[in-house]
């Protein structure tokens, strides 16, 4: 643990000394580098739970990013700060607040990319606790709705499983942008047939892009986000929605493919869900199922 810490934490520095030199180069290019250098930074950080400098790097590649012009990477952008909310909201409106700040005092960022990005992706800030908590819902909004913008450009076509042109988000990344608005939504306890709605479509998207994969690799990543979703979709309609029938069916397809990627973690998640769907007549579960479902749950942890 110390030695990831290192390592984090030495990345982070690596990526301030890039940012730097991005800075140097000008233009589409060194906007482009310093925004990867600025989602690194992020990413190490939050991994380390340090959310008031991960909510910092979040907004500094927001603002890198919408110089690019590049709608997959401003919804990147995006999800980085919703995922900051979600944890800190507090810390993300504050480091949200600084950085528009910083953009009065220096003016609105050059569009090198061919698209004026600077509006785009923009969240009303709260101004009340009840706003606050509602903090992560705009940045998914608004991560969606840029995803949608990017679809639309291109004559809303699918998209694709790589796009050299970064025209589109990936299948893969579109479906978690519109799968964890979803979940928000149903977290919050509001729209909650527009957040299944939503995670539905990222089953989809998921199965296009394990039918498409160029690679080994390609195939078993798209067949861990497939069986992640299918496992999130079963347990939320199971716990919020009269839904058993769709539920069971979720994960009994996230099961199966389990079993294919022998993922001990999501094996365990999905028979414990299963299992604790038994005990009504209306369930699609029985007992006896679920008996034999927990005895093999059992046997994972030995």
């Amino acid at each position: 643990m110390a030695n990831t810490q290192i390592g984090l934490r030495a990345a982070v520095e690596k990526a301030k000394e890039a940012a730097t030199v991005a800075k140097l180069i000008g233009g589409a290019e060194g906007a482009d580098h310093r925004a990867n250098a600025h989602l690194l930074q992020h990413n190490c950080m939050f991994r380390l739970g340090d959310m008031a400098p991960a909510a910092r790097f979040a907004c500094s590649l927001l603002r890198a990013t919408r110089a690019t012009g590049n709608r997959p990477f401003l919804v990147t952008a995006l999800t980085s700060c919703a995922d900051v909310a979600k944890r800190a909201p507090d810390e993300m409106a504050k480091a949200e607040r600084e950085s528009r700040d910083q953009e009065r005092f220096s003016g609105s960022p050059p569009s090198y990319g061919g698209l004026d990005l600077s509006q785009e992706g923009r969240v009303s800030l709260p101004t009340s606790p009840a706003a606050l908590s509602r903090l992560e819902l705009t940045y998914r909004e608004a991560s969606v709705a840029s995803c949608d913008a990017a679809l639309a450009a291109v004559g809303g076509r699918g998209s694709p499983d790589a796009d050299d042109k970064q025209l589109v988000p990936s299948l893969c990344f579109e479906a978690a942008t519109r799968g964890y608005l979803g979940i928000c939504l149903i977290d919050l306890g509001e729209e909650r047939e527009r957040g299944f709605a939503l995670i539905r479509q990222a089953v989809p998207l998921l199965r296009k892009r394990l039918r498409t994969a160029a690679s080994w690799d390609d195939a078993v990543l798209s067949e861990h986000s497939l069986a992640g979703w299918l496992c999130h979709l079963g347990h939320l309609l199971s716990t919020h929605s009269s839904q058993t029938v769709e539920a069971a069916a979720c994960l009994r397809g996230a099961q199966e493919l389990s079993e294919t990627l022998n993922d001990v973690l999501l094996k365990q998640d999905v028979l414990r869900y299963l299992a604790n769907m038994s005990g009504r007549p209306d369930q699609p579960v029985g007992l006896a199922e679920a008996t034999t479902l927990r005895s093999r749950l059992n046997a994972l942890y030995v």
